[in-house]
């Protein structure tokens, strides 16, 4: 038999010894049963890989591939991947080493050298060495220990995705880096920044909560865009529209996600008096921010990407619903941009009572897109009447509950239109004392109002449920309050650091200071549980931890308020006048007339909240149920 040479990095050869692979595994399948049988199965498999000649790096891959294609067979094989993984990682970023001191020691030397070489090369921000933070006991802190915590995927996302490179080349952080580097890049305005930024590295490495991932690839860079989520609605002017494309550009290649609204565009045909012309309508438009979009794309990075809503009574609508179609005309439609529409009662009940359904030009009925409830319906009904009297220049009509169909089976057969319900989102609003909710975001979870000089933005984390649930099947309810109330204070730290160059997101940023607290590891807790999905157990219990959450949220933004001053648009919000988001539910049960029963009781003082929340609150918005497909990677099950 030929032997089998590796070829090392330094491009010297020496053959291949299965004992260095085996003492491997061996390590790797620590503490896991049969872990001797193990280690044979991928050992025996891997061979059928070898060739002459074969890199350390692809042996590297090659063992891991090899573990991972017996996960079907044993999860615990996940477990040795993930830790194969890991131990590649070290040696490429850190140094060899022995055992778990070994590594705990070198995690603790080589962080602040790390930190002082980035930011040297204008990789890391200049606050991170300037005196503010003590890298040494930052350094002490770190526990690689905890990146057990995460399973393969969790490992290789946060590699590809999030940890620090130089100009496109290999990661040179390993994991418990990433995670002290967001906490200090979220500690830069407190009293002890050094004592924050440990604070925010434990509930993060712990994988108690976790970034969104615009705040993961950036905090503590050179380029500090950590907000997720900006919503931006485009007014019927050549220089809103083209606004809009450049606003897109600029925060795709920050990785944030975009909601974008074009309601107010004038219809296609719609006469266009400074040139004498018609409209070719919103839908040409929309097609400019789906090419924006792959133009900028931050490829090798988390991208950017955008949603873009329309309410349904817009003559463009039907030709709205195909932009996300397979066929048909590729300059009327969209392969990067989302679409999504913004549904009123008033349309719903149509659906219901099998009524026809208005369609207009925003030209003609231009106050439509700032009402809602009652309002809307209101109006609505008036414009119909101007209509049919022959007073609005183009109207089309259709059955209500034929556009529904033709949006459901849209929705089957693209995903798009996703479905958001304009009114739901206005009449349970706290913050739009200061103008309408005219869209949602990318990923449809937060609600803020904008306008010309505002475009809203929103900051996240999600709250990971299971790290909560102790093996005993009890909650540690000490730990999650804590864990929400620093996930505040770090997210309210974030809107002072963040930055874009978008004067309009900066300024909304500033005046609402919005973020987003969302949890995650719900089904987790569900398996352990032993509760079915669909269960009074279940409902019971996301009733009582998204309250539990919801409180301590509201509470300590209330706390940071006295101490550091509530946001500048506090006066005239639903939390001035003493009202929480759980009492909305009653502000539009009484706007639908729709009487909902409430089978819940809590233990939580609410009163006592009211009255703290009407002497200030430091954030527009605290809660928000955002997607986790990346993030959610992090943890294990």
């Amino acid at each position: 038999m030929s032997v089998i040479h590796v070829v090392k990095r330094d491009g010297t050869k020496e053959p291949f010894d299965a004992n260095k692979i085996n003492i491997a595994l061996l390590k790797a399948a620590e503490g896991l049963p049969d872990q001797v049988s193990k280690v044979v199965q991928v050992a025996t498999e891997l061979q059928l890989t070898l060739f002459d000649g074969i890199t350390t790096e692809q042996l590297d891959q090659a063992v891991i591939q090899t573990t991972l294609q017996n996960v079907k067979d044993d999860p615990d094989y996940d477990k040795i991947a993930a830790r194969l993984l890991l131990k590649n990682i070290y040696k490429n970023t850190l140094d060899d080493y022995e055992t778990a001191d070994e590594l705990k020691k070198l995690h603790a030397k080589k962080f602040p050298q790390f930190v002082k070489d980035a930011v040297k090369v204008g990789l890391l921000d200049e606050r991170m060495t300037d005196g503010r933070f003590d890298l040494k006991k930052l350094g002490e802190a770190l526990d690689p220990a905890k990146d057990d915590l995460s399973k393969y995927l969790g490992v290789i996302t946060n590699r590809n995705r999030y940890a620090l490179r130089k100009h496109g080349s290999e990661p040179i952080e390993p994991p418990q880096f990433t995670h002290m580097r967001i906490a200090m890049g979220l500690s830069y305005n407190e009293k002890d920044p050094t004592a924050a930024a440990i604070d925010f590295y434990n509930h993060m490495s712990s994988l108690e909560y976790v970034p969104g991932g615009s705040t993961r690839v950036n905090a503590g860079g050179s380029f500090p865009q950590l907000s997720n989520c900006f919503l931006l609605n485009v007014d019927d002017d050549m220089e809103s529209i083209a606004k809009s494309v450049r606003d897109t550009m600029w925060i795709a290649k920050g990785t944030g996600g975009i909601g974008i609204g074009f309601t107010k565009l004038r219809a296609s045909g719609s006469p266009v008096k400074t040139t004498n012309t018609v409209s070719t309508g919103p839908i040409p438009f929309i097609k400019m921010i789906d090419t924006a979009l792959f133009a900028v794309s931050r490829k090798g990075k988390k991208m950017g990407a955008a949603a873009v809503y329309m309410e349904n009574w817009h003559i463009d609508f039907r030709e709205f619903i195909d932009l996300r179609s397979n066929s048909g005309d590729p300059y009327m439609r969209t392969r990067f941009a989302n679409t999504a529409v913004f549904i009123s009662d008033e349309f719903m009940k149509r659906v219901q009572k099998d009524q026809d359904w208005y369609l207009f030009d925003p030209a003609d009925t231009p106050d439509l897109p700032e009402l809602y409830g009652e309002e809307f319906s209101a109006r609505y009904k008036e414009y119909i009447k101007l209509a049919e009297a022959g007073k609005l220049r183009v109207f089309e009509k259709t059955s209500a509950r034929q556009q529904f169909k033709q949006i459901l089976t849209s929705l089957q057969a693209t995903s798009h239109p996703w479905l958001t319900w304009k009114d739901t989102i206005n009449v349970r609003a706290l913050n739009n004392n200061t103008g309408t909710i005219h869209l949602s975001n990318l990923c449809t979870e937060i609600t803020l109002p904008q306008d010309k000089d505002n475009i809203a933005t929103c900051n996240l984390i999600s709250i990971n449920l299971s790290a909560f649930l102790n093996e005993d099947k009890t909650w540690n309810w000490d730990r999650l309050k804590e864990a929400s109330r620093a996930a505040v204070r770090q997210l309210d730290n974030l809107v002072d650091i963040t930055q874009t160059p978008i004067p309009e997101a900066m300024h909304s940023n500033n005046q609402t200071r919005a973020i987003g607290l969302g949890i995650m590891g719900f089904t987790d807790v569900l398996e352990k549980l032993g509760y079915c999905y669909e269960s009074k157990e279940s409902y019971n219990l996301i009733d009582t931890l998204t309250e539990f959450i919801s409180y301590h949220a509201i509470d300590q933004s209330a706390d940071l308020a006295q101490e550091l001053g509530s946001y500048p648009t506090y006066k005239g919000s639903g939390w001035s006048k003493g009202i929480l988001p759980i009492d909305t539910l009653e502000t539009l049960s009484t706007d639908r007339k729709v009487k909902v029963k409430i089978d819940h009781k809590s233990s939580l003082d609410w009163d006592a909240l009211r009255v703290k929340v009407k002497k200030g609150m430091r954030n527009a918005t605290l809660m928000a149920i955002a997607p986790t497909a990346n993030i959610g990677h992090r943890l294990v099950v």
